[in-house]
C-alpha cells in the first residue's frame, strides 16, 4: 500500500510541487539534536540519517549535487579547479528543472560555488553583512505565486568559523587548537540557535505564504566540520573521516509521513531523486549521472546500504593538495578504507566498534581489506583518477 501511495504521489508531483533545496553549510549531523526545530523536522518527515558527501568541502560537494556526479568526472575536483566544471557536457539540476517549466532561482555565497547554467535568477550575498532570515524569506514570498525551484545557501556558521578559527589560529601554533576540544565544541554550538531560528523562519514563511502543501522542502549539509578531532584538520576538506563526510538530508514532502532511513546513501543521489519528484525517470537523465534515486528507500523497496566513494584535497594540513584530490575512501557496511596518495598510506576502520576512527587496523593480508582495495581501485578507474598506485 505504501509503495502504491508513493507512486501515486510521484505522478502528481510534476504537476504542482515547488522545490526548495537548502544547504546548511558545514552543519555536523551530530548537532541536529541541539537544534529543536530541525530535530522536530527530522522526526516528522523523511530523514536520511546516513548520507555520505562525495567530497567534504563546499565547491566539490555542491557541484556533485547539481550534476549527480563524482568530482573527478564533473571537473571541480580540487579547490583550484573551481572554474573547470564541464558545463558543455553536463545537464545540471537547475537546467533539468528549468526545462520542466520551473522558474529557477538561487542565493549563493559566490558565483562559482554551484554551476551557473540553468538559472533564471542568480543572487549573490555578502556573507559579512547578510541577514539570511530576511533575505531568504523575502525570496520565498516573492516566488510564492509561481512554480519555482529555489536553492538557498546558508553559511552563517561558516562565516563565524572563518573569523574565529581560521583567522584566530593561522598565526599561532596549531597545537593549541587541537588541545582545546571543549572550547571548540562550545564555540561551534554557539552558532546553532541562529541556524535553528533560520529553519523555523523558512517553515513559517511557507505556511504564511500558503504554499507548504505544494512545496517540497529539503534541508541538507554539504559536509560536516572538524572541532579538532584529528590533528591536521581545523575545518574540513583535508581528511575523509566521518565527522566531515557523514551528513544528512531532511525532506518535507506533502502527503508523506515520517520515515527515518538509516541505510547509507550519497549526496549524488539527490539529483535523480529531485528529478523523479518532478516526473522524470532514470531513462530521462544523462548516462553520465552516477547517483541513484532515493525513492526506493522512501517506499521500502530499497533497504541495502549503498557503497560510498569520497575524494578530497586540502588547502592546508599535513598533505595539502589544492590542485588535485589526493585523499580517497570507500565506505561499505560501516567499514572504511582510506588511501592518501601523497605519503601513499592506507587506513582501515571498523566503524561498528570504532566510530571515532581512532584505531587504524589496516592489514594488507586481510581478505576483507583486499576486497575493499579492489573496490577503491575500481572507483578510481571509473572516475578517471590518476594516482601513484598506477605505477605499482
Amino acid at each position: 500500500m505504501l509503495k502504491k501511495i508513493v507512486l501515486e504521489n510521484k505522478l502528481m508531483m510534476h504537476e504542482r510541487y515547488n522545490i526548495i533545496l537548502i544547504t546548511l553549510d558545514g552543519l555536523r549531523k551530530d548537532r541536529i539534536e541541539s537544534c529543536p526545530t530541525l530535530k522536530s523536522l527530522a522526526n516528522s518527515n523523511v530523514y536520511f540519517s546516513n548520507m555520505v558527501t562525495v567530497s567534504p568541502y563546499t565547491l566539490a560537494s555542491l557541484h556533485s549535487i547539481f550534476s549527480g556526479m563524482y568530482p573527478s568526472l564533473h571537473g571541480v575536483n580540487a579547490y583550484y579547479n573551481m572554474f573547470k566544471f564541464k558545463k558543455n557536457e553536463i545537464t545540471t539540476l537547475s537546467q533539468l528543472l528549468q526545462k520542466k517549466g520551473y522558474y529557477t532561482c538561487c542565493d549563493i555565497i559566490s558565483d562559482v560555488i554551484i554551476p551557473s547554467s540553468g538559472f533564471d535568477e542568480r543572487n549573490i550575498f555578502d556573507e559579512k553583512t547578510v541577514n539570511f532570515n530576511k533575505r531568504h524569506t523575502d525570496l520565498i514570498r516573492k516566488l510564492s505565486d509561481r512554480k519555482f525551484f529555489l536553492f538557498l545557501h546558508y553559511t552563517e556558521p561558516h562565516k563565524h568559523l572563518v573569523d574565529e578559527v581560521i583567522q584566530k589560529y593561522k598565526n599561532k601554533d596549531d597545537a593549541q587548537y587541537y588541545k582545546s576540544q571543549k572550547e571548540n565544541n562550545t564555540r561551534y554550538d554557539s552558532y546553532l540557535p541562529a541556524l535553528d531560528k533560520y529553519v523555523s523562519d523558512i517553515i513559517k514563511t511557507l505556511d504564511e505564504s500558503k504554499i507548504s502543501d505544494k512545496t517540497i522542502l529539503i534541508f541538507h549539509a554539504d559536509h560536516g566540520t572538524s572541532v579538532g578531532e584529528k590533528i591536521g584538520e581545523k575545518f574540513y576538506g583535508v581528511f575523509v573521516y566521518d565527522y566531515t563526510i557523514n551528513v544528512f538530508s531532511i525532506m518535507k514532502i506533502p502527503g508523506y509521513k515520517h520515515k527515518k532511513i538509516n541505510s547509507q546513501c550519497r549526496t549524488i543521489d539527490l539529483y535523480p531523486t529531485i528529478a523523479e519528484f518532478v516526473g522524470l525517470t532514470a531513462a530521462d537523465l544523462d548516462d553520465k549521472v552516477q547517483g541513484k534515486t532515493l525513492s526506493g528507500f522512501i517506499d521500502g523497496s530499497d533497504v541495502d546500504d549503498r557503497e560510498a566513494f569520497v575524494e578530497t584535497g586540502g588547502l592546508y594540513g599535513p598533505w595539502p593538495s589544492p590542485n588535485k584530490h589526493n585523499v580517497f575512501c570507500v565506505k561499505i557496511n560501516n567499514k572504511k578504507l582510506i588511501y592518501n596518495d601523497t605519503p601513499q598510506t592506507w587506513e582501515f576502520y571498523d566503524l561498528n566498534t570504532d566510530p571515532n576512527e581512532l584505531n587504524n587496523v589496516f592489514d594488507n593480508n586481510s581478505q576483507e581489506i583486499i576486497e575493499m582495495k579492489k573496490k577503491l581501485l575500481s572507483y578510481l578507474k571509473e572516475n578517471q583518477i590518476s594516482t601513484k598506485l598506477d605505477s605499482t
